[in-house]
């Protein structure tokens, strides 16, 4: 074999595995939509919408100088 033949070779093995992985992860996807529970099930018809906390990230509630931009003084001005 020479050497565009090899490299034709790799090139369409890659793509053939891409293409098999991107089906894989979508079919997981799918399966993991499909066993989610509903509202239903996680707080009850009762429970209020806001009561479903963030398990892993915290929420980020800025000070008062976040809101000033950067590099402004009232004395600059």
């Amino acid at each position: 074999m020479d050497f565009i033949s090899i490299l034709a070779t790799i090139l369409l093995f890659t793509t053939v595995a891409t293409l098999a992985i991107a089906l894989a992860a979508y079919a997981a996807f799918k399966m993991r939509e499909r066993r989610k529970p509903g509202a239903k099930k996680a707080g009850g018809a009762n429970a209020p919408a806001q009561a479903l906390e963030p398990i892993f990230l915290e929420r980020y509630v800025p000070d008062a100088e976040d809101f000033e931009p950067a590099g402004s003084d009232a004395t600059t001005r």
